[in-house]
Formats: C-alpha cells, structure tokens, sequence
C-alpha cells in the first residue's frame, strides 16, 4: 500500500512511518520542513498542511492519509479549517480515506462529556490555557469530522498516557470506541495514567493495522493495552 502521512516528522508519526517501511509499504512524509536522518525509503515532501493543492499533489496514488498534527498550530479559529484542507486534498487527490490521530484527553468520560470538560470544576484538574488549546482542538476537530458523511473517515484516539520509553513494540493492544481503555478498569490504586496508557510504537502498530484492515469508518475509536 501507499500511505501518506501528514507530520511525519513528529514522535507519533515517525513511529507510523517506521512502522509501515517495516512492512514494506511506500510512505509519503509531509511536514512544513526538512529534517536530519529521514527515515530510508521514506519519500518526503515539504508542505504546509493548509496548502491542498500541494498536499494533493504530494498523496495522489496514496491509499489512505494519516492526519498526525495538532490542528490548533494555524490558531484557534483555524482548526475546522485545518483538517477540511487536508479532507479536500484527499478528495482532490483521489486518496479514500482519513485516519484522525486524536488526543486522549478527548475521550468521554460518559455519553457525549469529554474527559478534559468534565474535570474543569472546582477541586478538579487545571491545565494552562496553551494545553487546554492543544486539547481542546482534537475535541472541535472531532466534532467537525462527525459532520462529514460524503468521504470515509475514522480518528484514532491514544490513551491517557503515552510518551517514548514506554516499553517499545510488543504488537499487542486493545480498542474502544468512545471511552478510555483501561487495563484494570477497578483497580482504584492505579492513577487513570497508570490504568490508561500505551507505547507510542504499539499506538502506530494499531495505526497501519488500521491502513490495512479498514475496520473503522465515520468514527472515532480509542486504544490502550
């Protein structure tokens, strides 16, 4: 297959590239600039993520597009507008489907209450408004996918807790839908961290599981060990 990959620079989506040369598909890497050691095999184009005519220059013949940036960078106001750039390039392109990577903290912790809103009480957990924006953004990103029903989308969405040197690739992991997936959903000694959480490597094996399998389409889904 031929996967293109928007921030391929970034320490998801290298994992993602990694992940599908591994298996011996062709990779297009986009991102707004050049770096030291690109990956081997990768095939790389400089592009902003607003520009669809580059973008679709850079994805036709792909078989699916990977959206892996946090869609607040253009601001605010721009983040419906940074992800319909990328779903009309696509479709410009010819490329079928869009795969979303999602924040965690954009989970529900029950029907339709994302878990970053339901914690914004008195007693619960402040963040600063630079990180309430980052969060933020998958949450309206989210929302406008669900809008969309004429081109097949799906986001995938990481677990609470996901940084490098989490254990590296074991190929196992676990899928939700809207909630968090938890290893020991009682055990109350555990943070909701320690209890939600996943090696950036395991999350892109999920991900080009998902490139070849298409298992999820106008969703969104959630992953964990």
């Amino acid at each position: 297959m031929r996967i293109a990959i928007l921030g391929a620079n970034g320490r998801v989506a290298s994992r993602m590239v990694n992940e599908a040369l591994n298996r011996g598909h062709e990779v297009v890497g986009i991102d707004h600039k050049r770096r030291d050691n690109m990956p081997e095999g990768m095939e790389f184009c400089q592009a902003d993520m607003c520009d669809v005519e580059a973008l679709a220059e850079a994805i036709k013949g792909c078989d699916a597009y990977i959206f892996s940036v946090i869609p607040v960078l253009k601001g605010l106001d721009k983040i419906t507008y940074v992800v319909q750039c990328s779903i009309d390039a696509c479709k410009k392109a010819g490329v079928p489907r869009m795969i979303y990577v999602c924040g965690g903290m954009s989970s529900w912790v029950r029907p339709g209450v994302y878990l970053m809103d339901d914690q914004k009480k008195p007693g619960h957990r402040m963040t600063n408004k630079a990180n309430d924006a980052i969060i933020g953004s998958h949450e309206v990103a989210l929302e406008y996918l669900r809008t969309i029903d004429d081109f097949d989308w799906c986001a995938q969405t990481a677990p609470l807790w996901m940084e490098e040197n989490m254990g590296g690739r074991t190929g196992k992991y676990r899928m939700g839908t809207e909630y968090p997936v938890y290893i020991d959903p009682d055990n109350k000694d555990l943070s909701p961290q320690q209890n939600c959480h996943i090696s950036m490597e395991d999350f892109a094996v999920c991900m080009i599981d998902e490139v070849e399998q298409s298992r999820h389409h106008k969703c969104r889904y959630t992953v964990g060990y």
